[in-house]
């Protein structure tokens, strides 16, 4: 890493989850990273359409999205579809992908 650049994979706020795949059993790690910029509005109780505010209310807070999530399997326990190997090693890119979106596959026994 370059002098001055924000390491966003350990500057930021994290959240581990583990989880286990009901169909092998083995551990997965989920790794949530916080972005710097806000991610959602939270409104207080009582805060809602409709409702009565007053001047100088606490109405609620900003959070911090989670910018990427991480999720780390075992040796073998995932086929990465040919796109995403491709950009992220031969490209040296990002890419999108939306919630829904296939990123790759079990192994063919499980």
């Amino acid at each position: 890493m370059q002098p001055g650049t924000l390491d966003v994979f350990c500057q930021n706020r994290r959240s581990v989850m583990i989880i286990r795949r009901a169909n092998t059993n083995s551990r997965v790690a989920v790794i949530a990273v916080g972005a710097m910029l806000v991610g959602s509005i939270i409104y207080n109780p009582g805060v809602a359409v409709g409702s009565q505010v007053s001047r100088a209310q606490c109405l609620g807070k900003f959070q911090y999205g989670g910018s990427t999530v991480i999720t780390v399997y075992p040796a073998g326990e995932v086929d990465m579809d040919a796109d995403i190997v491709q950009n992220s090693t031969e490209q040296n890119c990002e890419t999108l992908v939306r919630v829904g979106d296939r990123i790759g596959r079990g192994p063919k026994n499980a």
